[in-house]
């Protein structure tokens, strides 16, 4: 068995397991101590697979660095802990764009993006009012994320391969879950955010990876 399928199995594993703890939690009301290690190891998992191959680039290195960072952040409580896990996921999708138009600029971005751009301005018109101080920080997270599906549709449109949909695919994966994210955050939880958060997220990081195997 390949490193890279090892690798794959273990993310995939232990995102499950994650996951699970999160079921747990919303039946119970007590998150198993296993999660606090098993969410920024999935994250570790994925990137991981990045460097069976050759070492990538320090642009994407420095994108699922900063989605790390933001996922340890934001397993924990408080506006101090959002913010933070805000403004390290903000960094990761500049880094993000810049990989993403490595051979392509944004006015290659295809005509259908306009529905998505009307699906941000919309849910933004109606999350903003619910964000209180943190208005900002949402909104200029919200134009980077927007930028970021953007950038890979732009790439997508210029190149047309295989590994520029799976980029596709996973940054659209990544808006979803911010979305989700934001409704929970925002709006009030409920059953079942946080396994979708976690399963969209971590599918949306690995085909984003799986698009720079080789």
């Amino acid at each position: 068995m390949s490193t890279l399928t090892l690798l794959c199995l273990a993310a995939v594993a232990s995102g499950l397991l994650a996951i699970a703890c999160e079921v747990v939690n919303e039946r119970r009301g007590q998150r198993p101590a296993a999660f606090l290690l098993l969410k920024p190891l999935t994250t570790v998992l994925i990137a991981a697979t990045l460097f069976v191959d050759a070492p990538p680039g320090p642009l994407l290195i420095a994108a699922f660095a900063f989605a790390l960072a933001g996922d340890i952040a934001l397993m924990f409580e408080g506006q101090a802990a959002f913010l933070a896990g805000l403004g390290s996921f903000f960094i990761a999708h500049l880094a993000f764009v810049a990989v993403f138009l490595d051979g392509a600029t944004l006015s290659a971005t295809p005509w259908w993006t306009l529905i998505f751009v009307a699906y941000a301005v919309g849910f933004f018109a109606w999350l903003l009012p619910k964000t209180g101080e943190l208005k900002w920080p949402t909104l200029a997270y919200g134009v980077v994320l927007t930028g970021m599906v953007l950038a890979s549709a732009a790439a997508h449109e210029t190149l047309a391969t295989p590994t520029t949909k799976l980029s596709l695919i996973g940054a659209l994966l990544f808006a979803f879950s911010d979305s989700v994210l934001a409704v929970r955050q925002f709006n009030g939880p409920y059953r079942g955010a946080q396994p979708l958060i976690l399963s969209s997220y971590w599918l949306a990081i690995g085909l984003i990876a799986a698009s720079h195997w080789g």
